[in-house]
């Protein structure tokens, strides 16, 4: 009696186990349906019962506790199972760490690994027999493009011209992950078999106002945002790598890089789940210092690019009429350290705001921004790297702002639009205070 007791409370846990799996994977009702006449050899007047006919994979409401008493449908359970593995998450999810830290390198060892690996590693769905990454050519031009863009990070002459590539290299390995998994999706569809039918009709549809998602459009853009997010971070680390006087850090970096992308893809090689669950806590590292890390991007990126960019174009040196762009030293009012503003001069003071009126920082501010409130106008200290923007407080509180030298040929025109004056004193404590104020530092 113990074991038929048992066997009954498991068969029970199974059938709601099932009956939540059904609601919340095959949440689509088969609704606006017309009836359906079921013809019975060669009478068309016998029809069937049940009124409102559904398609083999839809799921209805009543249909749970239905389910709950009797034997569930070999259909439904068919389409779950169809369903969920057609996502295929943790195949997909993975890999994309290991891309974002090295996207040509990363696919030059997915390539590698489908070409390859043992069976057990291409029973995938990236890197099946069927996939693209399954290519000789494929994996020889990425492998190319890997060592060419690699080489350049190992030294800070040519480290440049490798930052300036890496922000194009992943967006192309984006563009290159998300056509394979298009075609990975239009060539299960093709195969026509009854799994693939029962998942393409079985996969939900999210609706958010006008606007509607399948499961498949929300892992692309999930995907996306995880690549995007880790390599923001880890191109941070690399300018502060170049940055650094040592002439070898570059080329360790670049080593630990490769390595901890090669360790990664080994892992997703035995495991993809193991790899997805260290995507997600390195997603989440990310995550947490992204809009840290993104400040200082743009602040080294404005500081270095600028002044090449005025020599250039010598429109780019023009001032503009609604204010210079400036990095707070520290934290200004709402503005965290290092955020890009526009100061320009105001009715009641001087008036900080973000620099572009979509930016977060602007979120919940309004156009207001915040006011410096200063007895005397700001003084501009000029510097060999960057400019730099005292202004005392009411308070005698001390707000260093960081400019860039773009409007060095034009700083007559941005010292009256901004109400500022010159710092002109050359006594020897200014003297040694300057280089300090200008230097690029590293936090």
């Amino acid at each position: 009696m113990i074991e038929k007791s048992e066997g009954n409370k498991m068969s029970w846990i199974a059938k709601v186990t099932l009956a939540v799996v059904l609601i919340i994977g095959l949440g689509v009702q088969a609704t606006g349906q017309n009836d359906r006449a079921e013809v019975i050899g060669d009478d068309t007047s016998q029809v069937d019962p049940v009124p409102a006919a559904r398609t083999p994979s839809a799921v209805d409401a009543e249909d749970v506790p239905k389910a709950l008493e009797g034997e569930f449908d070999t259909r439904d359970i068919a389409a779950a199972t169809a369903w969920a593995d057609q996502l295929h998450l943790a195949d997909w999810l993975g890999p994309l760490a290991p891309l974002a830290l090295s996207p040509f390198f990363g696919v030059a060892c997915l390539s590698g690994l489908s070409l390859w690996g043992p069976d057990w590693i291409t029973d995938n769905a990236l890197l099946g027999s069927a996939g693209p990454l399954r290519s000789v050519p494929l994996f020889a031009v990425f492998s190319a493009l890997a060592v060419l863009t690699s080489i350049p990070r190992l030294s800070k002459v040519s480290k440049p011209f490798a930052q300036a590539m890496d922000q194009l290299e992943a967006y192309s390995v984006i563009v290159i992950l998300l056509a394979i998994k298009i075609t990975a999706s239009m060539t299960a569809e093709s195969v026509g078999t009854n799994e693939a039918q029962l998942a393409a009709e079985a996969m939900p549809v999210y609706t958010a106002g006008i606007f509607s998602f399948t499961a498949n459009a929300l892992l692309l853009v999930a995907m996306t945002v995880n690549v995007l997010v880790i390599n923001s971070v880890k191109f941070f680390f690399e300018f502060l790598v170049w940055l650094t006087p040592f002439p070898t850090v570059d080329a360790i970096f670049e080593v630990c890089n490769k390595s901890l992308c090669a360790a990664l893809m080994a892992v997703y090689a035995l495991s993809p789940t193991l790899a997805t669950v260290f995507n997600f806590a390195i997603l989440f590292v990310a995550a947490l210092i992204f809009r840290w890390a993104a400040r200082r991007v743009k602040f080294y990126r404005t500081m270095l690019l600028d002044p090449v960019l005025a020599r250039i174009w010598p429109g780019f040196a023009t001032p503009d009429p609604r204010g210079v762009i400036v990095f707070a030293q520290s934290a200004v009012g709402p503005y965290p350290a290092k955020s890009c503003l526009r100061l320009r001069r105001g009715d009641e003071g001087w008036l900080l705001t973000p620099a572009t009126p979509w930016s977060p920082l602007s979120w919940g501010l309004g156009g207001d921004g915040h006011v410096l409130q200063c007895g005397t106008s700001p003084r501009l200290v000029r510097g060999w790297l960057t400019h730099s923007i005292h202004a005392e407080a009411d308070d005698d509180t001390v707000v260093l702002l960081k400019v860039s030298r773009r409007h060095d040929m034009h700083m007559t025109i941005v010292l009256e639009q901004c109400g500022l004056i010159e710092h002109t004193e050359t006594n020897e404590s200014a003297a040694d205070a300057a280089p300090r104020d200008n230097a690029i530092e590293f936090a």
